[in-house]
């Protein structure tokens, strides 16, 4: 994959706002600051995903991107005692349409959020219609992460955490 850092990532026009150096993108992750590291596949002109971090407030997402540009699946962390926790994980669905980056509309989103304590309420929205559901008792031992070194992204970025 092919790294390119910048503070965020706009997806109404699918490129970054306030590109950074990997030097300046190392610095902000070092200080806390907020940067996002976006990934390309080698030869490809749309991204695949992003990786959002803040550690000073304790945040990092990671976001898969389709072949529109589009978040497909956005995992929040939230950092607690030195390490990640997989506090969120949301998918979009966006049926045949062709829009691109942030101008398309999901046609279903699915959500789960997960609690240290092994709470996870699931979400559903789709046709107007809202489904929640919750339980308890889970393993959620899985959903640690070590904080990353600067450009290490592999374990963060795992897709499937089942």
């Amino acid at each position: 994959m092919i790294w390119t850092y910048c503070e965020q990532w706009n997806n109404l026009t699918e490129s970054p706002m306030g590109p950074f150096t990997p030097e300046q993108a190392r610095g902000r992750h070092e200080s806390g600051q907020l940067y996002t590291a976006v990934a390309f596949l080698d030869g490809k002109s749309s991204p695949v995903l992003r990786v959002e971090m803040r550690l000073e407030t304790g945040y990092a997402s990671v976001i898969f991107m389709d072949e529109c540009g589009r978040d497909s699946l956005d995992y929040t962390f939230g950092l607690v005692d030195g390490a990640l926790f997989l506090e969120a994980a949301t998918s979009y669905d966006y049926g045949d349409s062709p829009e691109r980056g942030g101008y398309a509309d999901a046609e279903r989103v699915e959500s789960y959020e997960f609690t240290r304590d092994g709470v996870i309420r699931r979400t559903v929205e789709a046709d107007g219609d809202e489904f929640r559901e919750s339980r308890r008792g889970v393993d959620v031992a899985g959903n640690w992460e070590a904080v990353p070194q600067f450009g290490l992204y592999d374990s963060l970025t795992r897709r499937d955490r089942g």
